[in-house]
């Protein structure tokens, strides 16, 4: 790393004082911290108590809109995202008329999901376009306006949105490797900058590193626009350097009136490309940032790459991701004249200068003195937003009670602001991919991109063109939808009922022989030492009497299966048993499977615990990251506990550990921690209908005026599901691996709001798209 002499270095710029760092922001949002010095990956999580509650698209578009827009709207109450300034974009991808039943029920299937994303939260039935719902979600204001000054809306100016609202040090405002590849500047490694120079000057940069302006004139040749003047002016504004250059290729068109380059000119001038290329090179130290205005494409004509640069067409930002030309800043900021018609094309020197100052005076007043002081010459007044629903939302964002809406309602209307408009105010559209009705195959309206895709496998091909240039994209895979159309609704309905009845039959177990003589009341005080119990029903009907008893999770029925047989209820010993059908022959693999889900890698279940001693039994095989009590009996209550490590939860489960556990019952979690019960509200399983009474099964056919079912049609209907959702799951996979490091993913399985009178509930996935996380699976 080079050093500065002495520590003398000198330069122009004089940021503020550190008195100006410390200003209050009048009770607006802090700025952004800068990238580099966030310490870690941004990450999502979710405490490990409140993982059963269910969360609504309410909530989920709150967390959209932070991972978006950051600390200008309110974070999530419910959640944490950290380092969210760190995200380099949100993907969000919908998989119709898929509810939370399907996924466990084909849960095999589902090896992406289940593997690949750490997080699972329970969704409320999600009703109407999920898209289009979350696109125009009301804005949810973070508490932060309590000034009756107009300029408090400037928290949504494209620069205060950038930088925030404090003085910051220069190398605050260097461009990230992210930021120069989002705008198209030459960098090291990219495929279409193999045969350009690297510059070499890539020492760490601080507030005390030199700048350098510069700029580049370009005529039109055969091959495109060829450099043929540069120039380079150094912090204390002398021009360093000022070369014409002879193009390689030949010459059609001087673009004087631009360039201010002639034939005459150029006619004795021998100097190539590659000697500005070396006196560049030669002039730079090794801490220097170049200042340009759009310098991309002076980069790109020099056929150059420098890691530190600072843009001024992006430091003072118009809204919709639209620029300023140079000619307009210097003539409003520095009160100069540049590129004056009377001239003949424009004076590179003339232009890096201006460039060079721009930068200065930005970094020394501060973004927010900038807009301040430049409001209504530049951006022509405060920031304004659309305020109505759009693309044919039923969605209607509910009057703000926030002092921002109050301190605006005296002006034009801004009470409605919605999430699309936002981004697109910010500079970054939305774009939405799927089977979207109503549109030709490629169509966009002024608030976000829309394009009808007509497959899956489009959407996906969709996606990985446009991924790098949208900071929000909601995809829809509609196969399942699609297979719904060509399959009669009376297959549909009993194939989802025998889903839910499947699921909850997985929780039950026969108990007997019993004694004639006992009772519900003798069957539940046994069984309820392994969980809670759903229902518990004697049948008489039997040779001998027997019991079927339902819990509310699959531990108590595997608890039972392990702990409760042979023992004696009445003076007679019993067995426990798993009842076999057709939908529960394949219940050892798929508890193998929930044993390998990492939500649970280092979770228990507790039954037997009493609240006083819970912590102190729990604690004696090692530290607990949380604990979840289940709302259960007065005295014992079952619970799930989280440990800090794999060995507490093998020691836990170890027999050698059964002395000290005394009456408590434990085994390895299988429930995922956001379910409170395995399919709530489901229809009535065979083995828990009324003996003589009609099965749910009959009076399904019944219902739905199908007596005579065809099996082998209801069959092949499951089948294909299978077969969709395992698609459905391998794009999902494929969807994770298009997405850059850094981008945060969430899938949503909508649910149903009403179907035949049963609501289904849905499920959300979320998981910040790392290098681990795109690793094939096994």
């Amino acid at each position: 790393m080079a050093k500065v002499s002495n520590g003398k270095r000198k330069r122009d710029l004089s940021p503020a004082s550190e008195d100006s760092n410390n200003k209050r922001s009048n009770g607006l949002p802090s700025p952004p911290t800068q990238a580099l010095r966030t310490k870690g990956p941004p990450r999502f999580t979710r405490c490990f108590e409140h993982l059963h509650e269910a969360i609504s698209l309410s909530d989920l578009s709150e967390l959209l809109q932070y991972a978006a827009l950051g600390k200008t709207v309110t974070q999530p109450s419910w959640c944490r995202l950290h380092h969210q300034r760190k995200l380099s974009g949100v993907t969000v991808t919908i998989l119709d008329d898929v509810t939370q039943v399907h996924f466990y029920r084909y849960y095999p299937q589902f090896k992406n999901l289940r593997r690949r994303y750490t997080t699972r939260c329970t969704l409320l039935p999600c009703a109407g376009d999920v898209s289009s719902s979350i696109l125009n979600s009301a804005l949810s204001y973070a508490d932060t306006v309590t000034s009756e000054n107009p300029k408090s809306d400037l928290r949504w100016h494209p620069v205060i949105r950038k930088f925030g609202l404090k003085t910051r040090r220069l190398s605050a405002y260097v461009l990230t490797a992210e930021e120069m590849s989002k705008n198209k500047f030459p960098l090291k490694g990219a495929p279409d900058c193999k045969a350009f120079v690297c510059t070499g000057k890539d020492d760490h940069v601080t507030d005390n590193s030199p700048l350098y302006g510069l700029d580049c004139e370009m005529c039109l040749t055969k091959m495109g626009q060829e450099v043929t003047r540069v120039s380079l002016v150094d912090s204390s504004g002398q021009c360093v350097l000022d070369e014409l250059v002879k193009p390689q290729n030949p010459i059609l068109n001087y673009l004087t009136r631009f360039s201010g380059i002639t034939k005459d000119m150029l006619a004795r001038v021998t100097t190539q490309l590659s000697d500005v290329q070396s006196k560049l090179i030669q002039l730079l130290p090794q801490d220097a940032i170049l200042v340009g205005h759009s310098l991309d494409c002076d980069l790109r004509a020099l056929q150059m790459i420098h890691p530190n640069v600072i843009d001024t067409s992006l430091l003072y930002k118009r809204e919709y991701g639209g620029r300023f030309k140079l000619k307009v800043l210097a003539e409003v900021i520095l009160k100069k004249e540049i590129q004056s018609e009377e001239r003949k094309g424009h004076d590179p020197s003339e232009d890096a200068l201006a460039a060079l100052e721009l930068a200065r005076y930005f970094i020394s007043k501060g973004p927010q003195q900038v807009v301040d002081l430049h409001l209504q010459e530049l951006w022509g007044g405060p920031p304004r937003l659309p305020d109505s629903p759009v693309n044919g939302s039923s969605h209607t964002s509910p009057t703000l009670t926030s002092p921002l809406a109050s301190l605006m309602s005296s002006g034009p209307p801004i009470s409605r602001l919605t999430f699309g408009p936002a981004l697109l105010k910010m500079g970054q559209p939305a774009l939405q991919l799927g089977r979207l009705a109503g549109i030709d195959s490629h169509s966009s309206n002024e608030l976000w991109r829309r394009q009808s895709c007509s497959s899956d496998r489009k959407v996906l091909e969709a996606l990985r063109r446009q991924v790098q240039s949208h900071s929000l994209c909601l995809l829809q895979l509609s196969s399942y939808a699609q297979l719904l159309t060509h399959t009669h609704p009376s297959y549909t309905h009993r194939n989802l009922r025998k889903l839910m009845g499947g699921l909850r039959e997985m929780c039950v177990v026969y108990v007997g022989p019993l004694s004639p003589e006992c009772t519900e009341r003798d069957v539940k005080r046994l069984c309820s030492s392994c969980g809670a119990l759903r229902s518990v029903r004697l049948l008489s009907s039997t040779h001998r009497v027997h019991a079927v008893v339902e819990y509310e999770l699959l531990e108590g029925a595997v608890l039972a299966v392990e702990r409760l047989n042979g023992c004696e209820l009445l003076g007679c010993p019993v067995k426990v048993q798993r009842p076999v059908g057709e939908l529960t022959l394949d219940t050892e693999e798929y508890l193998y499977d929930l044993f390998e889900d990492a939500l649970n890698e280092r979770v228990i279940y507790a039954t037997g615990v009493t609240t006083d001693d819970l912590q102190m039994t729990m604690d004696q095989f090692g530290p607990t990251e949380g604990v979840r009590l289940l709302p259960q009996q007065k005295k014992r209550k079952h619970a799930f506990v989280k440990y800090h490590s794999t060995e507490a939860v093998e020691v836990t489960l170890d027999p050698s550990a059964e002395p000290s556990l005394g009456q408590v019952k434990v085994c390895r979690a299988l429930t995922p921690p956001h379910l409170c019960t395995w399919v709530p509200d489901a229809p009535e399983t065979p083995h828990s209908n009324g003996e003589n009474g009609v099965t749910e099964d009959r009076r399904d056919r019944q219902e739905v005026g199908e007596e005579d079912v065809d099996e082998e049609l209801e069959a092949e209907v499951d089948m294909k599901t299978a077969g969709v959702m395992r698609k459905l799951d391998s794009k999902v996979g494929k969807i994770l691996d298009s997405l850059p490091d850094n981008t945060l993913s969430i899938v949503i399985l909508p649910g149903k709001e009403s179907f035949h009178g049963v609501s289904q509930l849905g499920l959300c996935f979320l998981e910040v798209k790392q290098r681990s996380t795109a690793s094939p699976l096994d």
